[in-house]
């Protein structure tokens, strides 16, 4: 008997790459339930870009707690 086993990616714009979490889970539900956690913790900052200034590499920031 083949067991599965599921890992989760995470998308967050279309500009950006898949983003693998650490961890593989038994079955899907453990996995989307994994996927919740993770984004119930994560922070998001929107900050403001000055014009004329020199630009900025970073496209976005996750802080995961």
């Amino acid at each position: 008997m083949v067991n599965n086993l599921y890992a989760v990616w995470i998308k967050i714009d279309e500009a950006l790459p898949w983003i693998e979490m650490k961890g593989v889970y038994q079955t899907k539900r453990e996995a989307r339930r994994a996927a919740r956690e993770f984004l119930r913790k994560t922070g998001i900052k929107v900050v403001a870009i000055p014009d004329g200034k020199s630009q900025i590499k970073a496209l976005a920031t996750i802080k995961h707690s």
